[in-house]
């Protein structure tokens, strides 16, 4: 890594808001009445977040409980006007089901809200993986339910509830959704502010996608000296997209060793306080939440000491803990907020 390659993180000082199928934020909305807590397996990383549920079944008027729906063909199909949504009786209930989705779209809109977390599987919220058939013979499908195509298309930030399974999953995701909502509202009108943003986010998307990453670089070298707005924006678009892509275990350790070795031979670390700080070599098996807490650990320490820890480049933290940062660190708490 070249010594340029390191600087300060990004901070969000404004809480994310994230919108959430109701059913996973323990609201009983399914067909059948029950729910999911599944919010409540991020412990600690619940008071970082705000979460609009919505239900997009329940504003189709469908209630609780209420007869199972199955969909003719996936979402994206059932909002071209090709596929159908039709309850256990056979009723067409399409248009309620699309009115559904819209009004939960439009509720999320109004509240800012640009990241949205769906339940897999469903008909309705269904993101990676939703059941195409009669209800006797349905298969599972690589695509999205109604409100999952819908949020899709407009181009949010959309996570499957697969994101709760592990901590390191909750990891991989929370610090891609950063990155993402902050390149969003990042200011980038020129080639220069383009340039600065992906010296940013680069780290991830060479982490997840190195081809991908290779081919965005040259893009952004590519372009005239003075790029039009609608150039620039197409590669913040490309930028965006390639957020999206989650990591493997493999490759978020191989990720945190880099960075935590090229700290150590460059010396950033000494005189930092590293208590509790283990980080164990890449042979050393470990299991994905003990993983998941190193990781943890090396972004409290960056954000305590202002180090750039690639993996993470840019983090949450509430105001009052930034100044207090800050004043630690004798420097007035006027950047990044």
């Amino acid at each position: 890594m070249a010594d340029e390659s390191f600087g300060t993180p990004e901070i969000l000082t404004d809480k994310p808001v994230i919108g959430i199928s109701a059913c996973l934020y323990d609201c009983p909305v399914r067909y059948n009445g029950k729910r999911f807590d599944a919010v409540s397996r991020l412990g600690r990383e619940k008071g970082g977040l705000r979460f609009m549920p919505v239900c997009p079944e329940c504003m189709a008027g469908f209630g609780v409980p209420r007869d199972p729906i199955h969909l003719t063909g996936p979402g994206k199909d059932v909002l071209a006007g090709t596929a159908r949504v039709v309850n256990r009786h056979g009723r067409d209930v399409t248009a309620d089901l699309v009115a559904g989705a819209q009004a939960c779209a439009d509720a999320l809109d109004r509240a800012g809200v640009r990241v949205v977390i769906l339940k897999e599987e469903s008909p309705s919220c269904g993101l990676l993986k939703t059941r195409v058939g009669n209800g006797q013979r349905e298969q599972r499908v690589k695509a999205a339910g109604v409100f999952g195509a819908l949020l899709v298309r407009k181009g949010w930030f959309i996570i499957p509830d697969a994101a709760f399974d592990s901590p390191l999953k909750w990891w991989d995701w929370r610090r891609r959704m950063h990155a993402w909502l902050w390149l969003s509202a990042r200011s980038v009108r020129t080639n220069g502010e383009l340039s600065d943003a992906w010296h940013v986010v680069k780290f991830i998307v060479q982490e997840t996608q190195r081809a991908e990453a290779d081919a965005i670089g040259r893009a952004i070298a590519g372009l005239p000296r003075h790029a039009a707005a609608e150039e620039i924006e197409a590669v913040r678009a490309r930028m965006l997209d390639a957020l999206r892509a989650p990591t493997t275990p493999q490759r978020a350790l191989a990720a945190m060793w880099k960075a935590y070795t090229y700290h150590r031979k460059r010396g950033t670390l000494e005189g930092v306080d590293l208590h509790e700080l283990t980080v164990r070599s890449p042979e050393v098996r470990r299991n994905a939440t003990a993983l998941a807490q190193e990781l943890l650990v090396l972004e409290r320490v960056s954000f305590e000491n202002d180090l750039l820890f690639a993996p993470s480049p840019v983090l949450y933290r509430e105001r009052r803990r930034v100044r207090a940062r800050d004043e630690a660190l004798g420097r007035t708490p006027d950047r990044k907020e």
